[in-house]
């Protein structure tokens, strides 16, 4: 069996990807599109420095198109 290198957008417990969210860190408001661990580029291994772990972070894009910015999944709250 061949499988998939695709894997599904996450979304949050009762906020699927494509809603109007709010970050609350920041007020911006825009559609959810992802929650995934993220790794920096940065997070190499280099000898005799510090491993950063990945982070689970949300990816939101803004209405009306434009840069996505991230945020930690908990500052994300749906709109009414």
């Amino acid at each position: 069996m061949n499988a998939s290198a695709y894997t599904p957008a996450a979304g949050l417990p009762g906020i699927p990807v494509g809603t109007m969210v709010r970050d609350t860190a920041t007020g911006r408001q825009g559609t959810l599109r992802d929650v995934l661990p993220y790794e920096p580029p940065d997070s190499q291994p280099v000898p005799g420095s510090v491993v950063r772990p990945p982070r689970v972070l949300a990816f939101i894009r803004p209405v009306g198109g434009g840069r996505e910015w991230t945020t930690d999944p908990g500052d994300v709250v749906p709109l009414p």
